[in-house]
């Protein structure tokens, strides 16, 4: 089990996870947003070093969460083209963290007999949804 920190560019700690798994850890260094508390975060990079993985973030004052009144079942994937609204046009729900990384680790995906592309990840732990942003 590892330690996770996620800390802002000036090293202040937004968050840390004690005991956290290595799947779920790659899972968060893959993803290329984070939203916690209200707050969208980009992942600026990751590393290892005194016996803890950290994730830098930078946030994104400009962006705003989805705000989500429908509760989702956990390990919920959102595929939402990416433009001014966002729309949702497919969701899955993967059992554990592996198929969730299987999922995420696409550069592409064919939804309606539509190909598209992944332009970004995030994801939300205030809704506990991961997002796979796509080409529109």
């Amino acid at each position: 089990m590892n330690t996770l920190e996620y800390r802002l560019e000036d090293k202040q700690t937004v968050k840390t996870f004690e005991e956290i798994s290595s799947l779920e850890t790659s899972v968060r260094f893959f993803v290329n947003y984070w939203v916690n508390e209200g707050k969208v975060y980009e992942n600026r990079g990751n590393y290892f070093t005194h016996g803890k993985y950290f994730i830098d973030l930078y946030e994104c004052k400009d962006e705003q969460p989805y705000v989500d009144g429908i509760e989702k079942v956990p390990n919920t994937i959102e595929y939402r083209l990416f433009h001014p609204n966002r729309k949702i046009i497919k969701e899955s729900t993967e059992t554990n963290l592996e198929g969730i990384m299987v999922a995420l680790s696409l550069d592409s995906v064919t939804i309606d007999n539509n190909t598209y592309k992944r332009l970004s990840l995030e994801f939300d732990e205030d809704r506990g949804v991961y997002v796979y942003y796509l080409n529109g």
